[in-house]
């Protein structure tokens, strides 16, 4: 496989969109596993992958996004 931006060998995936990435144009991010209400359900808690292959290339959303098109 290629990397998505200069076409040498890739070393990996973005977790995100899963482009192919060299290693040099590799970046991490924090990747979000599940969310759960603490016991005191006053604060959601996440389960998180630290460093997570990044692409730098898409744009994972802060929010979650409304997908009425799918009912």
């Amino acid at each position: 496989m290629k990397c998505w931006q200069c076409e040498t060998e890739a070393r990996g995936v973005c977790r995100f969109c899963g482009r192919a990435v060299c290693k040099p144009h590799a970046q991490t991010m924090n990747y979000i596993v599940s969310v759960y209400p603490s016991q005191s359900k006053k604060v959601l808690k996440s389960l998180v992958v630290a460093d997570a292959v990044f692409c730098g290339n898409c744009k994972p959303q802060p929010e979650p996004l409304e997908t009425p098109y799918l009912d």
